[in-house]
């Protein structure tokens, strides 16, 4: 039974003053929601205004302007301290960035596919190291999400960041978002989201969860001790050199058109009826 929907990152922020959740070190840094280089790699490094802005959306609320990718907006409130923002986990953001930067490059041999090869990504004699690395990066990740949300951090997520093998309950599962094929290329690899958070109770006891990100047309989930649904891919926890994706579905086309029509938008809802006259979204 789901006990709580957690949606709103300030509401619910407890961390001000309390230890970095990582090293136990006084909290001092801001982490970004998603990596500052998600951003810059879009959009540069200048202030936003020079592509003519960016919006911040959350729930139905009306968008608030993101100024640049240091903005405050885009950062939760000082939950780690600077030396594991900045040293500790370099590595894994590392590893991240050229993960991320990997995939929007090669997207069509990853659609004709359906699976992300690591080797590929880190070459053959990083990869072993490397996946462990961005293992870590989306730990780290999803660890701020949770103290976030005044909820701790597993003892099992603590304690692998410092292992090179490890046994823990968080499973990662990788998709291709099916429905952001009813956008364009561009806005398809600009979009990045954060879901909600939910929390299960078990027993009285609030300890299982379930999370996702969406990286473009790439949705990345994390089931914390959670049964994983069917056609999310394949479970991962930085143990095999290939990430076998799922597909699914946000939002269906019909859902898609309805709201078009709603919103009185008349060139989207041209562009929706296309896609469901040629049979549906096609991931291409």
């Amino acid at each position: 039974m789901i006990v709580e929907l957690l949606k709103d990152f300030k509401k619910r922020q407890k961390a001000k003053g309390v230890p970095c959740w990582i090293c136990g070190a006084p909290s001092d840094s801001r982490e970004h929601i998603f990596k500052k280089s998600d951003f810059t790699r879009r959009y540069g490094d200048l202030p936003f205004k020079h592509i003519g802005g960016m919006l911040h959306f959350k729930g139905s609320n009306q968008g608030k302007n993101v100024p640049s990718s240091n903005s405050k907006i885009i950062k939760y409130e000082p939950i780690i301290c600077s030396k594991c923002n900045n040293q500790t986990s370099q590595p894994w953001d590392k590893a991240y960035e050229k993960f991320e930067k990997w995939i929007f490059e090669n997207s069509k041999l990853i659609f004709k596919n359906r699976f992300i090869p690591l080797e590929l990504v880190y070459g053959g004699e990083q990869y072993s190291i490397q996946c462990s690395n961005l293992y870590k990066y989306f730990v780290k990740a999803f660890g701020c999400r949770l103290v976030s949300s005044g909820t701790s951090v597993p003892n099992d997520l603590r304690k692998l960041l410092t292992k090179k093998c490890f046994v823990t309950k968080l499973r990662l599962c990788f998709s291709i978002n099916e429905t952001s094929f009813a956008l364009e290329p561009e806005d398809r690899d600009n979009f990045l989201g954060v879901g909600d958070l939910f929390r299960l109770n078990s027993k009285g006891l609030l300890n299982r969860y379930f999370w996702h990100l969406n990286i473009g047309w790439l949705t990345v989930w994390f089931f914390y001790d959670y049964e994983i649904p069917c056609g999310v891919g394949a479970p991962w926890v930085s143990d095999s050199a290939c990430l076998y994706l799922g597909v699914f579905q946000s939002a269906s086309i019909e859902q898609l058109i309805e709201n078009a029509r709603e919103q009185n938008n008349g060139l989207l809802l041209k562009r929706l009826e296309q896609i469901k006259s040629n049979g549906g979204f096609k991931i291409e």
